[in-house]
């Protein structure tokens, strides 16, 4: 939902309706798990996916008709059996749940709202009452999970909300109420210390990943909007001895700085956060002599486990753009862990 946000809040200050499109359900090996969304404009372009194919061509064709139309929702259901399967030549099995909405602007304020929560590094929580489960009235509501707005579902009912909610969507019931929840964590934010050939490149697959990206080094040169047109944020600074501030779980250190000793300081610093993700680039004799010097300043040997050095998944990379696969692949890799747990 997060890379979603910008293009639903633009179209619907353009005075647009739109068709906001995901999984409530799936089972089974869908191409796609519950969460994926999907937006569609009334000319028939689409933002998101909720798995292409046959699947994204029936929601398409039931837009289309939710456009023309003054129905507001439709659950789209798709069973890929193996008949299915072989007519679309698809190998993905299992059974889906589409829930779409139509959207106008009377709803701006309200993923305003949500876009600014998840700007601010909140953890909101968006939650879909799906048909029929509240007053009978076969509608859909929309809300966030914070204690104000579910006190209409009883005590207690906020603080099992927030003992489930990690990262991954699940369904759950109150009642005759069954409510869609989608924990809408930071996607990650990526801090590349450095601004070379290497951070170049990863920077760009980081933003492809859904990553934000803040670049930083101390040359204008190399760390500039024309150079980084992806990034979130851009600091020119005028040295490495103090560059990183305060840091969560979400926050991701990709250290490829152009020499050793910049690359030890910022990983000593790295080490006094609480960041999901320490990497540096470099050889394993390059890391042990920086590890041997952090030892000497008096960190442990848990400190250095944090790190993972040399940086990226081992696939044989050689050249920037192959190293940079490697790293944000490694990146993907742990927030998918972390958001596991």
């Amino acid at each position: 939902m997060h890379h979603l946000l910008d293009t639903l809040i633009e179209t619907l200050e353009s005075g647009e309706l739109v068709i906001l499109g995901g999984i409530v359900r799936s089972s089974g090996s869908a191409p796609r798990t519950s969460g994926a969304r999907m937006l569609v404009r009334r000319d028939g372009t689409i933002c998101g996916t909720v798995g292409g194919g046959a699947v994204e061509a029936k929601c398409l064709e039931a837009a289309g008709e939710m456009f023309a139309g003054a129905v507001d929702h439709k659950v789209v259901e798709f069973s890929m059996s193996a008949s299915a399967l072989a007519s679309e030549g698809m190998v993905c099995g299992g059974a889906v749940s589409i829930l779409l909405q139509k959207i106008d602007g009377g709803k701006l304020d309200f993923f305003k709202r949500l876009q600014t929560l998840c700007r601010d590094g909140g953890r909101p929580m968006l939650l879909t009452v799906l048909p029929g489960g509240l007053d009978d009235d076969n509608t859909v509501k929309m809300m966030l999970g914070d204690r104000e707005s579910v006190q209409q579902f009883g005590p207690g009912f906020y603080e099992s909300l927030v003992k489930r909610a990690g990262r991954v969507p699940f369904l759950t019931r109150v009642g005759d109420a069954e409510i869609f929840v989608e924990p809408l964590a930071s996607p990650g934010v990526v801090h590349m210390v450095g601004a070379g050939h290497v951070a170049h490149a990863t920077a760009k697959l980081a933003a492809f990943a859904g990553f934000e990206v803040v670049v930083i080094d101390d040359r204008t040169e190399f760390a500039n909007k024309d150079r980084y047109p992806e990034a979130r944020e851009i600091r020119v600074v005028d040295s490495f001895d103090s560059c990183l501030g305060q840091m969560s779980g979400d926050d991701y250190v990709v250290i490829v700085t152009r020499g050793h000793l910049h690359d030890k300081d910022v990983l000593a610093q790295a080490l006094r956060t609480d960041a999901g993700y320490i990497g540096m680039i470099g050889s394993r004799r390059k890391r042990n002599v920086i590890y041997d010097t952090l030892r000497q300043e008096g960190f442990s040997e848990t400190d250095l486990k944090r790190v993972y050095s040399p940086i990226g998944l081992c696939i044989g990379a050689d050249t920037p753009n192959e190293i940079a696969l490697s790293i944000v692949g490694e990146l993907v890799q742990v927030r998918a862990r972390i958001g596991a747990k």
